[in-house]
């Protein structure tokens, strides 16, 4: 009798337990992505049930650049945002607190998420060949237009003559095929959509190195002073997201057409990003800060300042 009261009452601590867990309503997180691979750890936490199973309803606001996302973080809209080192270093320099608290898509090589893409038939070739003409990119003064310079620069070519102008991804192939500009930073997947049209003539994330962080995931201190459980939580999730998605191209693919205008074709042979399993380091976002203070006339900083950890 003893130990069927045992069992008993264990059983029914154990179901009492498990009554409260499931009782407790998850803690809301508004989080911003992109409608691009490099940001899908958001989709595919929804759709998996990631981020659910780590206590957090997540409501996930798209928008089309890292400055929006940046703005929308630091105003409180958002939570947590999205986006390349470019606005979180922007933001630090104005006085800003904002950091990184996931990594999200990184550069290993040698596949490139960014291209220098010209119109097919083009006889430009290296980067002395672009001087003196236009460039486009998706976002003046972001790492897309700094990888750009560095790679002319490092390839005969004189970035200071170039004319950098903001065409959106999605209009870049039609720009090239008019003539508007001579070539054309591109991302995926909106680079191997443009091969209708357009050849690449470089592999832009070669011009920083490798491996280097894309793009994380960032908060505003004054949120994280008040929620560092809900980002550590966050951060766990996005971990488990990253080693499943990483191993499972396929299935996610599925889940990238769903939540994107990318289509089923352009998903099986886009170069699919590669997402970092583990916190930020310094060491593959330095970097990239480096890229943006020699090209971007910014403050030297280092990597550190820009990561958060539980103890900030």
């Amino acid at each position: 009798m003893q130990r069927r009261g045992a069992f008993l009452g264990g059983l029914g601590g154990a179901i009492a337990a498990g009554t409260r867990a499931r009782a407790a309503e998850p803690t809301a997180l508004q989080l911003g992505a992109m409608p691009i691979d490099a940001s899908a750890e958001a989709f595919y936490g929804q759709d998996g049930g990631f981020f659910r199973a780590a206590g957090l309803d997540v409501r996930v606001t798209v928008l089309n650049n890292g400055s929006a996302l940046a703005s929308a973080t630091s105003a409180g809209t958002l939570d947590v945002g999205f986006g390349s080192p470019t606005p979180v270093l922007t933001a630090h320099q104005r006085g800003l607190a904002v950091r990184f608290i996931a990594p999200a898509a990184v550069y290993t090589g040698p596949l490139a998420n960014t291209s220098l893409m010209v119109v097919k038939g083009s006889p430009l070739r290296t980067g002395a060949d672009l001087d003196g003409k236009t460039v486009a990119v998706g976002g003046l003064r972001d790492l897309g237009q700094f990888s750009t310079q560095a790679w002319i620069d490092k390839n005969g070519g004189n970035s200071k003559t170039i004319a950098f102008i903001e065409v959106p991804y999605a209009e870049m192939a039609a720009g090239l095929q008019a003539g508007r500009f001579a070539a054309g930073c591109i991302i995926e997947p909106y680079a191997t959509a443009a091969k209708t049209v357009a050849q690449s003539i470089a592999n832009l994330n070669e011009a920083i190195g490798h491996p280097y962080m894309l793009a994380g995931w960032f908060a505003t201190d004054a949120w994280l002073a008040r929620n560092a459980d809900v980002a550590d939580r966050f951060v766990t999730a996005i971990r488990r997201i990253a080693r499943w998605a990483n191993s499972h191209q396929r299935e996610s693919a599925v889940i990238l057409t769903k939540f994107t205008k990318i289509t089923p074709e352009v998903a099986a042979t886009m170069a699919r990003s590669h997402y970092d399993e583990s916190r930020v380091e310094p060491a593959i976002l330095q970097p990239v800060i480096d890229v943006m203070v020699k090209y971007g006339s910014l403050a030297p900083v280092a990597a550190g300042d820009l990561i958060w950890s539980p103890t900030k």
